[in-house]
């Protein structure tokens, strides 16, 4: 059997973790070690851990390092072959795990894969793999869909989410030399969308394996503070937009990029005035600590039925 250290991030998930960890119990046709790395969460959170997951390793944090920083941190605790990222309020179907290992092994170009995420209630598609917009946005594919109106087949993507995917520690490893897979900067939100374009800009490639099926309630830690969620959100596309495309084909598309910004900060009504406000005054420094390497995008990562085109 394949062998998975899955990684799952936890800041008080409560009886979501547990429905999480109750779901890699399950997995078949995999050996799987679970590493919970704890963002500090309450104390009855963690008195909880220790009683209920015994199977699981827990790695407590003293500050919560946000999901970037937890994650590596977790990465770095094992050696196995294939890496999975859980949140913790995914739920996995037990084949899942084992689905995705053995799409990983059949393809030495595959960075990454994952499921068909869907909503708690399996009524819509939450995510198939990321896609871009001409905005200048990373968004979920299918998202609200249908899940029985997805591809049958697996296909490919411009990237996965990290909500539940797992991934070739080979390709992690080629991106991160300081073993820093996410960048720490990030903290939260678009931490995996930076990562998949570093992979695909090595030459790794992505896919959606449909038959393996999670269900995710939303951004459980995000949804107690909007406001931040928001703002970590608009910033780091920022940082991900200056680390792996070119600068002067950002500019020529910054009217673009910002409408993107001035739409979210409609959906928070009079406190999205934060968002312009906090994030855009930031941006030339944003730009200056990006220091991208060689190789950037001139144009955003689309897949056509001959596979991903990436450009520049």
């Amino acid at each position: 059997m394949p062998d998975v250290d899955c990684v799952v991030v936890n800041r008080d998930g409560g009886d979501a973790l547990f429905r999480a960890l109750a779901s890699l119990t399950a997995q078949t046709g995999v050996d799987l070690s679970i590493v919970v790395v704890d963002n500090a969460s309450s104390a009855a959170e963690r008195s909880r851990l220790a009683r209920d997951a015994p199977f699981a390793r827990i790695l407590p944090l003293s500050a919560n390092r946000g999901f970037a920083g937890a994650a590596n941190e977790g990465i770095a605790q094992g050696r196995a072959r294939f890496v999975l990222l859980v949140n913790n309020d995914a739920v996995l179907s037990p084949d899942y795990a084992a689905r995705l290992a053995a799409r990983l092994s059949l393809d030495e170009r595959l960075a990454g894969v994952q499921g068909l995420v869907t909503t708690s209630d399996g009524s819509r598609i939450d995510s198939a793999g990321l896609a871009w917009n001409e905005r200048g946005e990373a968004l979920p594919a299918l998202a609200g869909q249908d899940p029985a109106r997805a591809p049958a087949d697996p296909f490919e993507v411009a990237g996965v989410s990290a909500t539940a995917a797992l991934y070739r520690r080979e390709a992690l490893a080629a991106v991160a030399p300081d073993g820093d897979v996410f960048a720490p900067a990030f903290f939260a939100y678009y931490e995996d969308v930076d990562l998949s374009l570093r992979l695909a800009r090595g030459g790794w490639r992505f896919v959606c394996e449909p038959a393996a099926v999670a269900r995710h309630e939303g951004s459980r830690t995000g949804r107690r503070t909007p406001v931040r969620r928001a703002l970590w959100t608009c910033r780091n596309r920022w940082r991900t937009l200056f680390r792996n495309f070119d600068a002067r084909w950002l500019a020529g598309r910054l009217g673009h990029l910002l409408r993107a910004d001035l739409a979210h900060a409609r959906q928070l009504g009079w406190r999205g005035i934060l968002l312009p406000l906090v994030v855009w005054p930031a941006l030339p420094i944003l730009a200056f600590r990006a220091r991208p390497a060689g190789g950037l995008l001139l144009n955003w990562p689309e897949v056509s039925p001959r596979g991903l085109r990436m450009h520049g």
